[in-house]
């Protein structure tokens, strides 16, 4: 199997809830879902991480001037 980013194993858990039993597709179906709520959440955290970051670089330069 090839390695996935996380949309496409998002995506192609979703589209393999069909062929599952109803039991597991549910939990298939919860994992996907799981997964990308918590690759948004850590996408926007790093973006306000990075934005942080170059908040406090130009704070720090004008404490310098």
């Amino acid at each position: 199997m090839r390695r996935l980013k996380v949309k496409e194993l998002v995506a192609e858990a979703h589209s393999s809830v069909a062929s599952l039993p109803p039991e597991q597709g549910q939990i298939m179906r919860e994992v996907a879902t799981r997964l990308d709520t918590t690759f948004v959440a850590l996408t926007e955290a790093m973006d306000q991480l990075v934005t942080a970051r170059a908040e406090l670089d130009q704070l720090r330069q004008g404490a310098t001037q």
